[in-house]
């Protein structure tokens, strides 16, 4: 079964605390710092702005992932597979897997799946994507070129905090 949206959106979490993990600190307790709180503002306005109504917000169960949903004001829905270190498969299998009755879904989540996710979803399978802190890349399916088996998305937007007003 195909992934059924028309809009992917995604949006790598804000700029977060360093993590000491040979210290015994969590990396999934990682909070945004006061530039990541700024960038998740920033960034939810913008979306504010575009995002259709319909939109289903998921969310990585980290807390700067959280944090910066947050900003946007939306119910959030923390789903446990968009975790750090998430395989492509299985967010692939997630998204594939969701019942859902609105077309748009917007993911909040983290490096490396996010770039992988998109550059699967856009044809680029073997190209290797960074989507900086902050950050949204808009998708949305083509209906020329997909195919029921095979969708494929083309990007619409790509935004990033820094080029955003203060």
């Amino acid at each position: 079964m195909p992934i059924g949206f028309n809009n992917i959106i995604v949006w790598r979490h804000a700029e977060a605390e360093d993590a000491y993990i040979e210290l015994g600190e969590s990396d999934m307790a990682r909070a945004l710092t006061a530039k990541g709180q700024r960038q998740a503002k920033r960034m939810a306005h913008w979306l504010k702005q575009y995002l259709p109504k319909d939109t289903m917000l998921l969310c990585s169960p980290a807390i700067r992932a959280v944090q910066t949903a947050e900003a946007l004001n939306h119910k959030i829905t923390v789903n446990q597979v968009l975790k750090p270190g998430a395989s492509l498969q299985a967010i692939l299998d997630d998204l594939t897997s969701l019942e859902s009755p609105k077309p748009n879904v917007l993911l909040v989540g983290h490096q490396p799946w996010l770039g992988q996710l998109v550059t699967h979803l856009t044809g680029f399978s073997d190209a290797e994507l960074n989507i900086k802190k902050g950050a949204v890349w808009w998708l949305r399916l083509s209906l020329d070129q997909s195919s029921a088996a095979n969708p494929c998305y083309n990007v619409i937007a790509v935004q990033a905090p820094s080029l955003l007003p203060n």
